[in-house]
């Protein structure tokens, strides 16, 4: 086997640990220097230090990763959280019909902090932005209960009268489910960044000029 083969193969063969003791913590680095906040390597692990302990056992081959694995992973991770979140909010806009697709009444009653944090969110973006028929100059009405009832009631209320509100609840909607998929969207990028990485070396080497 060449050089390369064995580094290749190395980079992904989980580490073992003494005694069969979880380690007390993921880290994507041996050198004891930890990289700068803003590298890939250090936002690749802020990003897997999100799985709770009993999945990280599904990210451990990516601790010895080369960097282009990391910038792989990273790629995806961004994918699967840009694309679920126009994906469902197409649904929720142009399939719902009259309602009945969108779970509004579930995801409030067991994710409404996600919710709420989303329509929030993105109704800021949008006045900032002036879409959707949101101004800079609207004043926002900010609710004394902070339930999530009362912002189920609420949300419910804004997205049955007001199209603009239609609109931010149902991207709200899918920014919370994104969201509460973030465990599932690590694993799948983690599963897929080999394949990925090749395919990203291909596409350099397509593009790179040729040496004359």
């Amino acid at each position: 086997m060449s050089n390369a083969g064995v580094r290749f193969a190395q980079a992904w063969r989980p580490a073992l640990h003494q005694n069969n003791r979880r380690p007390p913590a993921l880290r994507l680095y041996s050198t004891p220097h930890p990289p700068s906040p803003k590298s890939p390597v250090s936002r690749a692990e802020r990003i897997l230090s999100r799985l709770p302990p009993s999945m990280q056992k599904y990210t451990r081959q990516l601790k010895d990763a080369p960097v282009s694995h990391i910038v792989a992973f990273l790629i995806l991770h961004e994918l699967t959280a840009i694309v679920p979140l126009i994906g469902l909010f197409g649904l929720f806009h142009y399939a719902a019909g009259s309602g009945r697709l969108i779970p509004l009444d579930y995801m409030m009653q067991h994710y409404g902090g996600q919710v709420a944090d989303g329509v929030r969110r993105f109704e800021k973006y949008f006045r900032r932005k002036e879409w959707f028929g949101f101004r800079r100059d609207e004043a926002e009405q900010p609710s004394t209960d902070k339930s999530q009832e009362a912002a189920a009631t609420n949300a419910m209320e804004k997205w049955k009268s007001d199209n603009k509100y239609r609109i931010v609840v149902e991207v709200g909607l899918a920014y919370a489910i994104t969201k509460v998929l973030l465990p599932v969207r690590i694993v799948a990028s983690v599963w897929a960044t080999p394949w990925f990485a090749a395919v990203l070396a291909r596409t350099r080497a397509l593009i790179r000029p040729r040496e004359s």
